[in-house]
């Protein structure tokens, strides 16, 4: 089951990386601890965060490679400095594209309309 789970988990993240750094949306995240306030990310801000994104699908991957190994033993010391390196990389993307992304207030929520 877990697994399962972090393979669910490494393909989305590959494939929101990959469609964040390809089509660059414009968006908007809600806050969680003040619902009349949001976060706009622009095309920078999306790129960012898919990077981000990206990288921690590629951390993924030398995870699963390294676990799931026929003959399983303990990655290099270069292999820990480049995961480290990723996990620092991707801690810095994150807060960029939070940084990069404008606070906005929360556009009002419509209650969808029912025909009569």
């Amino acid at each position: 089951m877990l697994r399962a789970f972090m393979v669910i988990m490494f393909v989305l993240c590959a494939l929101c990386g990959l469609y964040l750094l390809a089509f660059a949306p414009e968006f908007f995240m809600p806050a969680h601890d003040n619902l009349a306030s949001a976060r706009q990310f622009g095309p920078l801000a999306a790129r960012m965060l898919g990077a981000a994104l990206a990288v921690i699908a590629a951390l993924a991957a030398i995870f699963l490679r390294h676990q799931y190994a026929e003959a399983r033993r303990h990655p290099s010391q270069t292999v820990q400095m480049i995961y480290f390196v990723l996990i620092l990389l991707a801690i810095g993307l994150i807060n960029l594209s939070l940084n990069l992304a404008e606070p906005i207030p929360a556009p009002p929520v419509q209650s969808p309309s029912v025909p009569p």
